[in-house]
């Protein structure tokens, strides 16, 4: 896994390319939903992130974490990704989502992946070696 600091260029996404990610065969989303999918992408432009690359998954970053003030941006953000049939827990269910989000208890069905176009590379994070007295989370 490689570390990297990133920023959102996200400032054109429509729900047409979000629709274009899905594969043939699988259902997608309400076009309500990928609107707010794509405005929720659009929302987080400029925003900074800590993103992963991992062996199985080369072309995205998957999402790592960010700053707190920025919780409420991604709340939202990923609400309305809660929103997919296929991996979504949350469908029409702000309350509860909500609702855990606020307890702590929100837990994504599975790592958040995104295409690497949307991201701008701030700088890859170098990681001290357990060897070299740091911490590793390899």
């Amino acid at each position: 896994m490689e570390l990297y600091r990133l920023r959102f260029n996200t400032a054109n996404k429509n729900a047409e390319e979000i629709k274009s990610r899905y594969d043939a065969g699988f259902s997608l989303p309400p076009q309500e939903v990928l609107e707010n999918m794509a405005q929720a992408f659009r929302n987080l432009n400029g925003t900074e992130v800590v993103g992963a690359v991992w062996g199985y998954s080369p072309d995205n970053y998957s999402l790592y974490g960010w700053e707190d003030n920025d919780d409420e941006r991604f709340k939202e953000f990923i609400y309305w990704i809660e929103q997919d049939a296929l991996f979504g827990s949350y469908i029409d269910d702000r309350e509860r989502f909500d609702a855990d989000w606020k307890s702590g208890n929100y837990e994504p069905a599975a790592a958040m992946h995104f295409d690497k176009k949307d991201f701008i590379v701030i700088e890859k994070i170098k990681r001290k070696s357990l060897a070299e007295g740091g911490q590793s989370a390899e």
